[in-house]
């Protein structure tokens, strides 16, 4: 195969997520092996994996003769320059072809008009391409056909148009849009979108460095997939960057990236007025089009200014007609690109242009990087409108006013809030880069106290939580001089810090801080947190009347201040009580208020209160969906002790429906960052889960076991005292089924004082199941079961009602009563069935036998294809299925085993009777 582009064949992990294409091009191969004429032109961006798709097609094209000529910048200027190289690499391979070629030479070489003679030289090069594939079929490979001088381009069109009934296929590449293109019309495009996410980290995972067993963390592989969105080319240059060991800020591309030159080499080969007009959006935008009309007037540059950066492709218009520089790694590439002299004339332009009212922000800055005003009163409006902005735009403006500051101290605190700004944006790689901008010494109190804050949550979200804890309280230390609130919000999450280590005595120890701190005047956010301190301190020291009252002041609080972190701790507080409507509620509405504000950070903690708020009810499919979205932003958001909340939370779903290999593979994934870090709740709830998934499978010792190690997970031996409670009708169970009798009722007592002094049925329906396992009396237990299952029903819970059923069945058939025993067990079977609960199916089965009844047949689908029905986790598997994924990709998504993936789909194709993933997706799209 002859080529002259060094270009044409680009490394083969840019074929990632491109099978259609592949497929495209084969196809269009293979009609020309089949004596068809066949013209196919790709599309798309600098990157896309353009030419390596040409590579692939012409290594595939094994009895073919294959030619590479492609465009070459330098000669787009000359006319006829690629119709020469094409014939003259033709005449090389046919030395006698039919057809004059001669006379093409004298047409190329001698015309005065070009454009006259395109008709011509078309006719004439068909006439030798005929020739040349009369031995065997012929390839021509056009890479980069925007390179190619005009008249060429269009005789390539009439070739391309004119391709039928020749053994000859012309594949051509170009960049999608670009106007040179235009001429290419009527032959078969095939576009290239970005790459989807999982070809994209299928091209990560190969781009590892030999010998590196682990992957990217998943902060910086969401910042290399959100920076590449989607591009393959760059996409592999930021891979090699974030697997380099000595990488500690952002993902940057280096000046020798063949990205990074190619747009460079874009920018720079603008003319000027397009240039500025490309500055001008990049340091401004997003741009309204008409303030973009009036920059262009005020500065004189040439009214088609626009039209030609638009044409340059390095900014966008979108339809309401805002200029943007598409894409975050182009902005990137492009601040280092454009020279200061002209990002300076950019800021003024901007500076004059952009009008207080619309964009108080951004003009702030603009004023102070081009000195046109006050650097003081410009730094006092900067940081009055930073108040208002969204966290996202707030820590960009500020990171970027930084280097502008007008005075020694400035930068330093410009740079720690651009970090708390950026943190809350979820961007944990960027905030940990700007607080090393930060140096620990020699800065102002109150900014080394901010910094403190900042790094305390960091570490609360993504490090060891006792380290976290001594940050914040650090920065609560110098905070209370200052701003009493800002002081005990900093307590509030040292708080939460000391239980996610499962310190009590340091909770404690924090409580009695903040108390000291309350007055008359405190404002509502204040005194919430005093409310929320006193109100789990009592909960924690089993005073619970007086923690309802502290926990529903709360509440109520969080009523009057619109704060996504308050109502993230009105969550918590409700969800103690056992409030599952108002955790839901506060939990919804702080995401959702994070949301509104740019706080992507705080998404994922309100997402656990969302989960658990759903479990408490049973709603087992809508708290494995809360958290399996917590998961994926937690990770995306790099806020690993979040994620491993979640992956706890999960493996309490499994368990609680019986689901111990899901329960087991979910507490193994977390073990380890559990251990590491020091993470007392989730190792106490990872214990509790795999309880729940050992009493499903009948194996109350190990369960036991499991409870009672619940305090040997905590730091220094304390228990962790809430998700205990929490646990405690399953110690109950477990300890009733060991005769340990006493150490269950212990457990019970405290447990019924809990759940009396909330709002929760389903809390108090489990206490009243307690006392009936307890209960030596038959009459007195069939009372307490009757009462358990009346507020199972008022509340909901209708997993926990199949398993009061079940063991008030069993407590009827010891007692010899098999017919109301039946009616309870096959009810239970039901539940348990639609929840897909197959060991509690198995043991209400069981029961059901041992009266004498035969089981039931599983219920029939809803649908017409006479499977079984489908379990919420079996469904989402099946729709993964039918979008091509393997069952490695959808462990991952659903953060499963394989093993698990693999038993959910036998029984998917029993169900539904299928044979094979193709039915299984045919049945699904």
């Amino acid at each position: 195969m002859d080529s002259d582009s060094a270009a044409a064949f680009r490394s083969p992990a840019l074929l990632h997520g491109r099978a259609e294409a592949q497929r495209t091009l084969r196809d269009a191969v293979a009609a020309v092996g089949a004596g068809r004429g066949a013209a196919v032109l790709v599309t798309g961006a600098a990157g896309s994996g353009r030419s390596a798709l040409l590579a692939a097609a012409a290594r595939s094209a094994t009895g073919c003769a294959v030619h590479v000529v492609g465009g070459v910048a330098s000669e787009a200027g000359m006319p006829w320059a690629w119709c020469q190289r094409l014939l003259l690499r033709l005449i090389e391979e046919t030395p006698a072809p039919s057809g004059a070629d001669p006379g093409i030479l004298a047409a190329v070489l001698a015309s005065r008009c070009p454009h006259e003679a395109v008709l011509e030289v078309a006719s004439a090069l068909r006439r030798v391409l005929a020739a040349a594939c009369a031995g065997r079929p012929l390839l021509v490979c056009v890479d980069d056909a925007h390179r190619l001088d005009q008249v060429s381009l269009k005789v390539l069109g009439l070739l391309a148009r004119r391709s039928q009934n020749l053994q000859v296929g012309l594949l051509l590449t170009g960049i999608a849009g670009h106007p040179a293109l235009a001429v290419l019309d009527g032959i078969d495009t095939l576009r290239l979108p970005p790459i989807d996410e999982a070809a994209a980290l299928r091209l990560l995972a190969d781009a590892a460095p030999p010998g590196r067993a682990a992957g990217l963390r998943p902060a910086s592989e969401a910042e290399a997939l959100g920076l590449a969105a989607g591009n393959p080319l760059a996409l592999t240059e930021l891979a090699a960057i974030a697997y380099a060991d000595d990488r500690r800020g952002p993902l940057v591309l280096p000046p020798d990236s063949r990205w990074r030159a190619a747009h460079g080499r874009r920018f720079r080969q603008l003319p000027h007025g397009a240039r500025a007009v490309v500055a001008t959006v990049l340091l401004g935008g997003p741009l309204g089009s008409d303030v973009l009309r009036t920059a262009v007037r005020r500065a004189g540059w040439r009214p088609d200014a626009i039209d030609r950066a638009l044409a340059g492709e390095l900014i966008v218009m979108s339809d309401d007609g805002t200029a943007t520089v598409p894409g975050p790694l182009l902005r990137q590439v492009l601040r280092a690109e454009v020279p200061l002299a002209e990002q300076h004339a950019a800021h003024r332009v901007l500076a004059e242009v952009l009008t207080p009212e619309r964009s108080r922000l951004c003009r702030a800055l603009h004023r102070l990087a081009c000195g046109l005003g006050s650097a003081e009163q410009d730094m006092a409006e900067l940081e009055r409108a930073v108040l208002g902005a969204g966290h996202p735009a707030a820590g960009a403006v500020l990171e970027e006013a930084a280097d502008f500051a007008p005075r020694p101290g400035v930068r330093e605190r410009w740079l720690t809030m651009a970090a708390r700004h950026t943190f809350l944006a979820g961007d944990e790689v960027r905030t940990r880069y700007l607080l090393r901008r930060v140096p620990h010494h020699g800065v102002p109190e109150g900014t080394r106290a901010l910094r403190s804050l900042v790094e305390g949550e960091r570490l609360l979200r993504d490090g060891p939580p006792a380290e976290a804890c001594r940050e914040l309280s650090r920065a609560a230390g110098v905070l209370v001089d200052q701003c009493q609130e800002s002081a005990v919000r900093a307590l509030m999450l040292a708080g939460e810090a000391a239980c996610l280590a499962g310190d009590f005595a340091e909770y404690f120890a924090l409580a009695r801080r903040v108390a000291a701190l309350g007055h008359d005047g405190d404002t509502p956010a204040t005194r919430l947190v005093l409310d929320h301190f006193a109100g789990m301190t009592a909960t924690y020291e089993g005073r619970h009347r007086e923690a309802g009252r502290a926990l529903r002041r709360v509440m109520r609080l969080a009523e009057e201040v619109p704060d996504a972190y308050c109502a993230l701790w009105a969550g918590q507080a409700a969800y103690t009580l056992g409030d599952a409507a108002r955790a839901h509620a506060f939990a919804i509405a702080a995401a959702d208020r994070a949301r509104r504000e740019g706080a992507v950070s705080l998404v994922p903690a309100a997402l656990v209160y969302q989960a658990l708020a759903a479990l408490l009810t049973d709603r087992c499919a809508a708290a494995e969906e809360a958290a399996l979205d917590g998961l994926r932003l937690a990770r995306r958001t790099g806020q690993r002790n979040l994620a491993v909340d979640h992956l706890a939370v999960l493996a309490l779903v499994s368990a609680l429906q019986g689901d111990g290999v899901d329960a087991a593979a979910r507490v193994q994934t977390i073990t380890h960052q559990v251990s590491a870090r020091g993470l007392g709740r989730p190792a106490a709830f990872g214990r509790w889960a795999s309880a729940c998934a050992d009493l499903a499978d009948d194996r109350p010792a190990d369960a036991l076991i499991h409870l009672t190690g619940m305090t040997d997970a905590a730091v220094g031996n304390q228990p962790n005292l809430v998700i205990r409670q929490m646990a405690a009708p399953h110690f109950v169970e477990a300890a009733v089924r060991c005769d340990r009798r006493a150490k269950a009722a212990e457990a019970l007592r405290s447990y019924h004082a809990w759940a009396a002094s909330g709002t929760s049925a389903a809390r108090l329906a489990l206490a009243h199941r307690c006392r009936a396992l307890l209960e030596c009396d038959d009459a007195a237990a069939d009372e307490q079961f009757r009462q358990a299952a009346r507020l199972h029903q008022q509340d909901g819970a209708a997993l926990e009602l199949a398993k009061t059923e079940l063991f008030h069945a069993h407590r009827l058939r010891r007692a010899r009563k098999p017919r109301p025993a039946r009616e309870l067990l096959r009810e239970a079977l039901q539940i348990f069935q639609q929840f897909d609960a197959a060991p509690w199916a198995r043991r209400a089965t069981a029961e059901l036998r041992a009266t004498g009844a035969q089981a039931p047949a599983r219920p029939g689908s809803r649908g017409s294809g006479g499977g079984g029905e489908l379990t919420p986790q079996q469904t989402r598997i099946c729709e993964l299925v039918a979008r091509g994924a393997t069952n490695q990709e959808i462990a991952e998504v659903l953060m499963v085993s394989n093993r698990t993936v693999d038993y959910h789909l036998r029984n998917v194709f029993t169900r539904l009777g299928v044979r094979s993933r193709v039915e299984l997706a045919a049945h699904f799209r």
